[in-house]
């Protein structure tokens, strides 16, 4: 057959994925030569072979789970005679079009490491592979190497190198990767700063407040079975009737207390791990305290997405009470000292660790309503996912900067939209701050620099005021008619409708 030279250019969710690894040893198998990279653009390949075709159709029909393969374009190249195929550097370049993929739960594999004596990540918490961790939480800028995210504080041990460098292993070219002997390392304190030994899983059990830093930010914590434990959470925090979403340690355990139909599992299980509402069980008296859910015949159920969290279910206890730890009417917290100054009269103990935070990110949630997974809350597991706009097409960038309250903000160009993470209400200075912090950074990882800006036409919101300030062309959006098309362009709908809208503000 006749030798051919083809460059591959493939966009979507294909850094941090495996993707590479993935091109890696299939062409190795099919006798490939040439050359694979992360561009601005996504996934660059130059290949070089006698069967090109099925190179390409197999690329597409067995890429790694995790990956959403967008768009692919080829051209035909001049032969260069390569002598072998290989992964080289990431290019430096102008910034195009890329997807970075969102923080993914714990696979099953890195669970099965955890729990083996004899391999170096026994019990360590910030274990991950190709298939799972952190990715957005982490990235400071495209492309997706570990010198553009904040394991760059990490270098890499011999060992871990030796399987990022192995082109069968399953953590080849895995950015986050790391060991107890070269990653991270958490670290146990008591309000005053104080080093303790352990997890604080012993202090949990003995009814605790833990304030633990997760993946995209800190999470208060108790035994969720200990009502004076979560009473007292419920008074240090100010929570007032609102509800507090739980960890569990499993399925099962979670079919104790709430109704799980097929979908709901499958959500629960997934790779994103959101919060999902589920009714409560029928029972004559509840064994979960009051206080969790107050008047509420639902609870919002998460299992554990991270090797710290399974970690932490080695204790002695079913369910963890799991809400952000944030001050009311403030951002979620994410650095150590803030916590430790700002958590101090809520936290008994912090959980510290020392990988550096980039986007703070809460956990989604989401109900299953009408066999439809609807958002309640979109960020951590979901961003930076685009929603695709299939009937529309943006022509010029756009930034949406959202609503006063519980906000979120868009970036849309031509036919995606990207919805940031939940960012909290815009009343008070740190969550201005957080912002713009977001909106800045968030521009970089989705590569659209706006040019127009729509915004409420309530005079007196801060993100109004700011909307007015710029030099963009303006768009004044009604408040109520903002809620009705962000749902049509949630279900990519352009059909004329009528709608309902319910709001108490506006």
């Amino acid at each position: 057959m006749t030798l051919q030279a083809k460059a591959i250019y493939i966009n979507g969710i294909v850094q941090g994925v495996g993707f590479r690894p993935f091109v890696f040893k299939l062409a190795q198998e099919m006798s490939i030569k040439g050359w694979v990279n992360n561009s601005s653009r996504g996934v660059t390949i130059h290949a070089e072979g006698d069967n090109l075709e099925l190179f390409y159709y197999r690329l597409l029909k067995e890429a790694p789970p995790l990956a959403q393969i967008v768009s692919v374009r080829t051209l035909e190249i001049e032969l260069n005679k390569y002598r072998m195929f290989e992964i080289v550097e990431s290019q430096a370049e102008e910034k195009a079009d890329v997807l970075i993929s969102p923080d993914v739960a714990t696979c099953g594999d890195c669970l099965q490491d955890m729990a083996d004596p004899m391999n170096i990540r026994y019990q360590f918490p910030f274990t991950n592979c190709t298939n799972c961790g952190p990715r957005y939480t982490i990235i400071r800028d495209v492309p997706y190497d570990r010198a553009q995210t904040t394991m760059s504080d990490f270098p890499m041990c011999q060992a871990c190198a030796v399987e990022y460098q192995n082109p069968w292993d399953r953590r080849f070219h895995a950015q986050p990767v790391a060991c107890e002997n070269c990653g991270p390392k958490v670290q146990l304190c008591d309000a005053l700063g104080l080093l303790l030994p352990g997890l604080g899983i012993d202090q949990l059990a003995q009814g605790g407040i833990l304030a633990v830093k997760g993946l995209g930010g800190f999470h208060l914590v108790c035994d969720a079975r200990n009502a004076q434990a979560v009473r007292r959470l419920r008074e240090r925090k100010e929570r007032g009737a609102k509800p507090f979403a739980l960890m569990a340690r499993s399925v099962e355990k979670a079919r104790d207390e709430v109704v799980i139909g097929s979908k709901e599992e499958r959500l629960l299980r997934s790779p994103a791990a959101p919060i999902v509402i589920l009714e409560r069980q029928f029972k004559l008296a509840n064994s979960l305290p009051e206080d969790i859910a107050p008047g509420i015949h639902s609870l919002g159920i998460m299992l554990p997405y991270t090797p710290l969290h399974q970690l932490l279910f080695t204790g002695p206890y079913d369910f963890l009470v799991m809400t952000s730890a944030n001050l009311s009417g403030r951002p979620l917290i994410y650095k150590n000292d803030e916590a430790l100054e700002e958590l101090k009269g809520i936290a008994d103990f912090f959980l510290f660790h020392d990988r550096d935070i980039y986007h703070p990110c809460d956990d989604s949630v989401v109900q299953v309503i009408g066999d439809e997974t609807v958002f309640f809350r979109r960020a951590r597991g979901y961003v930076p996912l685009p929603i695709l706009m299939s009937s529309t097409q943006i022509t010029t960038p756009l930034l949406g900067v959202g609503g006063e309250l519980k906000n979120t903000f868009c970036l849309a160009s031509g036919q995606r939209a990207f919805v940031s993470q939940y960012l909290g209400d815009m009343e008070g200075y740190e969550n201005l701050q957080r912002f713009h912090q977001e909106l800045a950074s968030f521009q970089r990882v989705v590569n659209i620099k706006p040019s127009g800006i729509a915004y409420d036409k309530h005079p007196n919101y801060q993100l109004t005021r700011f909307a007015l300030e710029q030099t963009w062309p303006k768009h004044a959006v009604q408040h109520h008619h903002a809620h009705l098309v962000s749902v049509l362009g949630e279900w990519d709908r352009t059909e004329p409708t009528l709608g309902v809208i319910c709001d108490g503000t506006g």
